[in-house]
């Protein structure tokens, strides 16, 4: 049985087919049928002419098609199918009639853009839901749309090695060929992607020689076209030319024609159209995308051809035996056999409107119009969407948006999830991780683990006048009896007290002088100098002594000859003695080196 499901609310229901069921909801019905169009993993899709009307490029049979136009521009035709006839070429008049009908089509084809369908196409085809499509019309709008069109060729014709087993090596028993052997060296050529698109009748895109079937792109040729005259084949004028110069006898100069099948001809690509189909119902193999279709669109064309005809039937039995269950199938298997030879499917007895929803849903028929005779096709359909194609691929198109919106915004709310999830770990192991808290007290030094208070205290510069007197006040003062109170020092183990800023001075060197007379002399010792220390500012300094340079090279110890003077090697780097016997003494030399007295004797007294 087959439901049939009208696009508009008004339209009425159909006498014919006598299987028809109608549905209990038809807009929910056709949603479903949506649904299923979508949830679907590899759709084959046989369209008409129906799906380029608004495009501007008219269709065959209806009241305002092909056929009825070229009736009333030439009325010497019985039919305007007449021109779509294989017979056209019989007769100068006709095959001029149709030349110049193909170029008016190539131009329409030209400026017409795809349509919305040719666009779903194309949407299903990113999805990767697409498995194939034919197409019987030949404005190769599909290809336009970005789907790959074409024929592929099959591997009979491609190229093969040729072998040369058989045939003496040119050298003979002279020795060993050096010749390459090229066929055995040539890689093969991998194999060709079978295109998306495949045109059951041909395009108008291309021309072909009758004679050497070599194709050429028909734009080239349009003049000759518009003017009647089908072009000679520039490959076989070529080839002609090459004969007469080597003096061989005339093969003919072919002709070209429009690359389109016509009534009652072969297809000169049946074969490799075959082998295509063979592969989408059967599958090529196991694994992603090599399984045959699961879902079958038929769309826009009225199922008069009879090869296009027995190709919806096959993919109808295939796409219903992979849905069905095994007990279901083998019942199938016993089908009856129609008057044409092709096995259809066991009319199923008619079910009640309320189960329509229950049953899958394979095969979908969308027209205007049920094919004819209509007893040829029970059981092939599961529904047929009566109304315009392009209204039924908007409301694709709107589903498909919806469902992207929903996806977005459930990844949107999975980020967001995310997000929080993460914040709240985040947050939690800061909390772990996070010490107690202590107060520090002003001033605290911490030392490892343990912070200990330390007092502020002034630190005055040394000199040696400081030094001295707390030299004395140390000697003076008797030491203290040690409380209970231990140091800081103490308490930490393994931690060692600062040590002490020790300022060693040098000796005191003596000087002694003789002196003849019985004048009394004083020894003065020359001032050391101090040592260089951040804690002894320049300006403590003696004015007559200098620093010493610590890049400055040590010198010899040097005696000073003078009257009744000697220095000691002590002072070999030092400035010149001050002499203290003057009434002017340094205060301050004074309180640091005191003079010695001596009373001078005489030798021998």
């Amino acid at each position: 049985m087959t439901v049939f499901l009208p696009l508009e609310a008004s339209s009425p229901f159909p006498q014919t087919p006598s299987f028809l069921v109608p549905s209990s909801d038809p807009s929910a019905h056709v949603k479903r049928v949506v649904k299923a169009i979508m949830k679907a993993r590899r759709i084959a899709v046989v369209c008409g002419a129906g799906i380029s009307v608004q495009a501007g490029i008219p269709d065959f049979r209806s009241s305002d098609g092909l056929f009825q136009s070229l009736k009333k521009d030439n009325p010497a035709l019985s039919s305007g199918r007449d021109l779509f006839d294989a017979s056209v070429f019989n007769s100068e008049t006709t095959t001029s009639m149709f030349c110049q009908m193909m170029a008016q089509l190539y131009e329409l084809s030209e400026v017409a853009v795809p349509t919305a369908f040719h666009k779903l196409l194309r949407a299903l085809d990113d999805r990767g839901r697409l498995l194939r499509v034919y197409t019987q019309n030949i404005d190769a709008l599909e290809q336009k749309s970005g789907l790959t069109f074409g024929v592929p060729e099959v591997d009979s014709k491609r190229y093969k090695p040729r072998s040369n087993k058989g045939r003496p090596d040119g050298n003979g028993d002279a020795g060993p060929s050096t010749a390459r052997n090229t066929p055995e060296s040539r890689l093969p050529t991998p194999p060709i992607e079978t295109p998306k698109c495949i045109p059951l009748h041909g395009t108008v895109q291309l021309m072909h020689c009758q004679t050497c079937t070599h194709s050429f792109p028909l734009r080239d040729y349009l003049d000759p076209l518009n003017a009647g005259r089908p072009p000679y084949c520039p490959q076989c004028t070529s080839l002609e030319e090459t004969r007469q110069l080597v003096g061989k006898r005339s093969r003919g100069v072919g002709k070209l024609r429009p690359s389109v099948v016509l009534y009652n001809e072969m297809h000169k690509d049946g074969e490799e159209v075959g082998d295509v189909v063979r592969k989408d119902l059967m599958g090529s193999g196991k694994g992603k995308g090599r399984a045959g279709a699961d879902l079958l669109l038929v769309v826009g064309t009225s199922l008069r051809v009879p090869g296009t005809k027995r190709i919806v039937r096959e993919f109808s039995k295939a796409v219903h035996a992979r849905s069905s269950p095994p007990s279901s199938t083998a019942s199938q298997n016993e089908s009856s056999t129609s008057t044409h030879g092709l096995a259809t499917p066991t009319p199923s007895p008619r079910r009640s409107p309320a189960g329509d929803e229950e049953s899958p849903l394979r095969t979908v028929y969308l027209n205007l119009d049920f094919p004819v005779p209509t007893r040829e096709w029970e059981g092939v359909f599961d529904v047929w969407i009566r109304g315009d194609a392009q209204e039924f691929a908007q409301m694709v198109h709107n589903e498909m948006e919806s469902e992207r919106q929903a996806k977005e915004a459930a990844r949107e709310r999975k980020r967001r999830r995310e997000e929080a999830a993460l914040a709240a770990r985040l947050e939690e192991q800061l909390q772990v991780d996070k010490p107690k808290s202590t107060k520090k007290r002003k001033g605290a030094v911490g030392h490892g683990d343990s912070q200990t208070p330390v007092k502020k205290c002034k630190t005055a510069l040394l000199t040696p006048m400081s030094l001295s007197k707390r030299s004395s006040s140390s000697d003076n003062t008797k030491p203290k009896k040690q409380t209970g109170k231990t140091s800081r020092f103490a308490k930490d183990k393994g931690s060692r007290p600062p040590e002490k800023l020790m300022i060693k001075l040098p000796p005191r060197p003596e000087v002694v002088i003789t002196t003849r007379g019985s004048k009394r002399a004083k020894v003065a010792s020359p001032t050391p100098p101090l040592p260089a220390s951040p804690l002894s500012p320049l300006s403590s300094l003696p004015p007559t002594s200098k620093p010493p340079s610590p890049m400055s090279p040590p010198r010899r110890a040097s005696s000073r000859k003078g009257r009744g003077r000697k220095t000691n090697d002590v002072l070999d780097d030092q400035e010149p003695l001050t002499d203290l016997s003057s009434d002017e003494t340094d205060d301050y030399t004074a309180s640091y080196l005191p003079t010695l007295s001596y009373t001078s004797r005489r030798p021998g007294g």
